[in-house]
């Protein structure tokens, strides 16, 4: 049988030329495995046990014993020694005590722009040792990409947070910027892909954009499971595209939900459209895929579920305070992971002392957008989204992206200079919103956004239907 080397495993890999799609059987000298796998495999619904299949153990099986497998080979900086508690408070936040994290882990990068471009100088996963790589991806009745000879890899993160939490790293070797444009829809749907397969409620995937705590610009999304669930999944929203704001959470996002086959490649689109909008207004942007319960209009604005009900795919999209790169922190720091109430403390000093009052003004530091500007956001998607020519004002938008490009322009140490120069900021914390609107909340106890919907849209909203 003829071998092939996988593409983007090593330093030394270059993209193929050519157009031909090679036989789906010949065997490969790298020691990571392909994951074939078809459309059919999918579990929308992961408490319908009547749609699962051997398939589905399969993935998780393999995925779980190749990160095992790379422990073996002491491929990752530190043994996890890990702590968990839950926080006291509104929004049911947990926090892990890491400490090797915070200082074995390769420095995060500093980047200028959401859309900046790949630089082949600096360090990217072509580098990646083959011990790393655990896994490479590949959907038989629906491929992932237009050129099929593109390799989706999955590969360890040598700092991990826990065990399993690992790397997807889409078409490796054309070495795309972390942008997700104009790759956006190969991306979310690989992402897509993973949590169809993966057969656990704890399994997350996580996407940072550029200047939004991405720590490395080659195209990539974190995978990983959390021992404690999330409340944003029992969070109150309205309307037909879903949006949760604050007091509901702490920080606003738009949601989307695959509630069954027939909606996945709407599912896709608008996830899609949605990141090329705000990629195309240098707003920064991170997104948590999970499982969540069939999303809720009506109610209080949180409700814990108590019944078995439907664990469906769900992303949370969080525009976000754009910040010049990562830093190393004593306290964490607010990615898609900590946006969703899962965060890592990398001092015991600050685990032990941690309260929800201290994440919250954090959070509002490193992340929170304006009521104002989130509502300016979300006017233009639901135009976009809707197929409606828009004709709101854009100023506040434009005066962001000029804003952002205009410091850009900037070296490290400026933008260095000008962020410490600046020690003050607008505090709007939950809390503070629920108190300022608590005149102006409605029946359901939330003052909530929603958006404008044609009467079609009225129509099938009282009818009970919904679309992702």
């Amino acid at each position: 049988m003829r071998k092939i080397v996988m593409l983007g495993s090593t330093p030394r890999a270059q993209r193929s030329l050519s157009s031909v799609q090679l036989p789906v059987d010949l065997e490969c000298t790298s020691s990571a495995p392909v994951f074939y796998y078809s459309t059919s495999d999918f579990i929308y619904d992961l408490n319908d046990d009547n749609k699962k299949s051997e398939q589905h153990q399969k993935f998780k099986d393999l995925f779980m014993f190749r990160w095992e497998c790379a422990k073996k080979e002491n491929v990752f900086n530190y043994e996890l020694n890990s702590m968990y508690k839950l926080i006291p408070g509104d929004f049911n936040l947990s926090i892990q005590l890491n400490i090797e994290r915070g200082q074995l882990r390769r420095k995060p990068m500093r980047f200028h722009s959401v859309n900046e471009p790949f630089n082949a100088l600096r360090w990217n996963f072509n580098k990646l040792k083959q011990n790393e790589v655990m896994l490479y991806m590949r959907c038989k009745d629906k491929p992932i990409s237009v050129d099929r000879l593109d390799r989706h890899v999955i590969a360890i993160n040598n700092s991990p947070l826990e065990r399993g939490h690992s790397l997807i790293i889409p078409a490796i070797s054309q070495s795309l910027p972390q942008v997700i444009f104009p790759a956006t829809a190969m991306a979310i749907r690989i992402a897509t892909d993973a949590m169809l397969l993966y057969d656990d409620e704890s399994f997350h995937i996580l996407f940072n954009s550029l200047l939004a705590n991405a720590s490395v610009n080659h195209l990539h999304l974190h995978a990983l499971t959390w021992p404690y669930s999330s409340d944003i999944i029992n969070r109150h929203m309205k309307g037909d595209l879903y949006v949760i704001r604050r007091p509901s959470w702490f920080i606003s996002s738009i949601v989307f939900q695959l509630p069954s086959e027939d909606h996945f490649d709407k599912f896709i689109w608008n996830i899609t459209k949605t990141v090329q909008y705000l990629n195309s207004k240098e707003v920064a942007f991170n997104i948590f895929f999970t499982r969540a319960h069939t999303l809720r209009t009506l109610g209080e604005l949180c409700v814990e579920q108590t019944q078995p009900c439907a664990s469906l795919v769900t992303a949370y999209i969080f525009p976000r305070v754009s910040i010049a790169g990562a830093k190393p922190s004593v306290s964490f720091n607010a990615a898609a992971l900590e946006l969703a109430g899962c965060l890592t403390a990398h001092s015991y000093r600050f685990f032990d002392t941690i309260s929800e009052e201290v994440v919250l003004r954090i959070i509002d530091e490193q992340a929170t957008l304006s009521d104002v500007f989130f509502n300016e956001i979300c006017a233009k998607l639901s135009d976009l989204l809707l197929g409606i020519k828009s004709d709101h004002s854009s100023e506040k938008l434009e005066e962001h992206s000029h804003r952002v490009l205009k410091h850009s322009e900037l070296t490290s140490p400026e933008l260095d200079e000008l962020r410490d120069s600046f020690q003050t900021f607008e505090l709007h914390s939950p809390r503070r919103v629920l108190i300022n609107n608590a005149s102006s909340l409605d029946d359901d106890g939330a003052s909530e956004f929603t958006f404008n919907f044609d009467h079609k849209n009225e129509k099938e909203k009282c009818n009970g239907s919904s679309s992702a």
